[in-house]
């Protein structure tokens, strides 16, 4: 098989039918399979695949094993050359699989691809980046953000690639996780997702590794996927924020030390306060 499509769904249940609609019109010309995982979800995400997509290879874990555990179950359970893991609040635009199947072909030096990503009223998403230093995670979560303001803004314009419009192809470091193709290859050699990591972080980390096992990362402008963005996270914010910072340290850890983690975490209790006193006045 050539492409296995995994999406893993937690309380998306309404997100996931375009999603849905649009792969099987876009994947109709490749050998593939689509394979859902509902992540112990209470909207009816089964009973939907079930009843109304017999095509589609569902998979229901006995509790919510997150965003990482979730993909990893499905990554198992695929069986395609290339595997695509898209969110559930995505919509693929005609082409836009072949585009990317088609170009991981022709670009065997490429371990992972993302592609063009637009928001519902068309403009373009800043996606990719750089990968993070410790210095840009102090820039970005403590104080010295803003005692040092003028070189934030130069890092972060450095990091995201200010002067690229994502209208051209290009090498990247590192991609969203709700676009992101790579080969089984690849994932055989360095793994899948980290299930330390629970939500935030899982793609920069797997990028690392990536690029340590010599592959490169690319952006394919000629491919667009439509995404909503933050269709779970939007549901339970205050959480979102939680697990946010709790990979936010196990991530630092793991790159950069214990110590210095330890340091962030500090560093980041006004943030963090600031934060959770916002999402109260927002409930």
């Amino acid at each position: 098989m050539k492409l296995s499509i995994v999406i893993v769904s937690y309380n998306t249940r309404e997100e996931l039918i375009p999603a849905l609609d649009s792969l099987i019109v876009g994947c109709a010309e490749i050998e593939s399979e689509i394979i859902v995982v509902d992540n112990h979800g209470r909207d009816g995400v089964k009973e939907l695949v079930q009843t109304e997509y017999p095509t589609v290879r569902l998979l229901v874990p006995d509790e919510n094993r997150w965003f990482t555990g979730g993909n990893n179950l499905g990554l198992r359970a695929a069986q395609g050359e290339l595997l695509w893991m898209l969110n559930p609040d995505t919509v693929t635009t005609p082409g836009a699989p072949l585009h990317m199947v088609r170009y991981m072909d022709t670009h065997s030096e490429v371990g992972v691809l993302t592609s063009r990503m637009v928001f519902p009223d068309g403009s373009y998403q800043r996606t990719c980046s750089q990968l993070a230093d410790y210095i840009d995670l102090l820039l970005d979560y403590t104080f010295f953000g803003v005692l040092l303001a003028p070189y934030r803004t130069r890092r972060r314009a450095q990091m995201w690639y200010s002067d690229w419009d994502r209208e051209s192809d290009r090498e990247v470091e590192v991609v969203p996780g709700s676009n992101f193709m790579y080969r089984r290859s690849v994932m055989e050699q360095v793994g899948g997702y980290d299930e330390y990591l629970l939500l935030y972080f899982p793609e920069d980390d797997l990028c690392r590794r990536i690029i340590a096992a010599g592959y490169n990362i690319h952006y394919l402008a000629s491919a667009t996927i439509i995404h909503h963005e933050h269709a779970s996270t939007d549901k339970s914010r205050r959480r979102a924020q939680q697990i946010y910072f709790r990979d936010l340290f196990v991530y630092t850890r793991k790159y950069f030390g214990t110590w210095r983690a330890a340091l962030l975490r500090i560093l980041t209790v006004p943030t963090r306060m600031g934060m959770g006193i916002k999402a109260q006045f927002l409930r």
